[in-house]
């Protein structure tokens, strides 16, 4: 692969991170409820897509592979899955750690990668991995109170199980739709993304709240940008990536997404940030960077044994 195509997934998977980032934001302002958000996401998203899929005439020639356009579907399932899995999980467990769950995706994506490859992941990726985990802690500021209560069944026990589950699946169907993408090279990023969007509107219709939909122009904008740059736009660049970039790396960079959340938070809400959560977001950061710049652990034993033989 050339460098410059490298570069390019690189810069994509940032900008889509932070753009996930973002996306709380919008869900909060626009006052609707998960259903009616990730539905109109699908509908604007996807309409936007198939025009510009029609625009370049691509449809007709991407019918005829009908095997791919079935792993396409499949990713279009999983992906919509998750969202529901992710969100549902919020009723259940308090959602500092439902997000803490659902980011075990990278763990995962690291471990299926290398299941696939037949290779082992290195010491150090699983070290930078560990680092990014323990700064997300950090960020998502989780309270070892809840944490305690979950454990030792002081709340529902059953939903406590059932919130994590969910969470948990939500990782692994995240964990299925990224390796998917990266087995359809041959489509273009925003085909894969129109056909996803095209199933996400299929699944989501029978639960959509039409009672409850925008009394005012400002949330439909909020939902309007969330289809065309938070879904149309960012899974375009995101495929893009995940067809370009190993799994190792783009597990590493999807926790930027937490950063930029924290950030968001601070400067759409007020919220504060603590001295914890800046080192948090500097552990992550080095994380990135450890795993972007192929920085390898010291080998102490092999030093050692060197030094005892000179």
């Amino acid at each position: 692969m050339k460098v410059n195509e490298m570069t390019k997934g690189n810069l994509e998977m940032i900008l889509a991170m932070m753009l996930s980032g973002t996306i709380g934001y919008f869900v909060v302002h626009s006052g609707q409820s998960f259903w009616n958000v990730v539905f109109f996401r699908c509908v604007i998203g996807g309409g936007l897509l198939l025009a510009y899929a029609f625009y370049r005439g691509v449809l007709p020639e991407a019918l005829k592979q009908r095997s791919i356009l079935l792993l396409v579907l499949l990713g279009g399932v999983t992906l919509v899955a998750n969202w529901v899995f992710l969100f549902a999980s919020f009723s259940y467990i308090p959602f500092s750690i439902a997000t803490v769950a659902y980011h075990t995706q990278p763990l995962m994506l690291v471990l299926a990668g290398a299941f696939l490859s037949r290779q082992a992941p290195t010491g150090s990726l699983i070290f930078w991995l560990i680092v990014s985990f323990t700064g997300l802690w950090f960020v998502i500021e989780l309270d070892m109170a809840e944490v305690r209560s979950l454990l030792q069944g002081d709340s529902n026990s059953f939903e406590a199980v059932l919130g994590l589950g969910l969470a948990l699946a939500a990782a692994l169907l995240y964990t299925a739709t990224t390796l998917i993408t990266k087995q359809v090279r041959s489509v273009p990023p925003y085909l894969v993304a129109l056909i996803q969007m095209g199933v996400g509107v299929l699944m989501l219709l029978p639960f959509v709240q039409w009672e409850a939909l925008p009394s005012n122009n400002i949330a439909w904008l909020d939902l309007f940008i969330l289809g065309a740059i938070n879904t149309s736009f960012m899974y375009i660049i995101m495929y893009d990536a995940f067809q370009k970039l190993p799994t190792n790396l783009l597990a590493i960079l999807s926790f930027i997404y937490p950063i930029t959340a924290l950030f968001v938070d601070h400067i759409a809400f007020a919220t504060h940030i603590s001295f914890w959560q800046l080192v948090g977001v500097a552990l992550i950061l080095l994380s990135v960077c450890a795993v972007k710049f192929d920085w390898s652990l010291p080998k102490w034993g092999r030093q050692s044994s060197t030094k005892g033989v000179s």
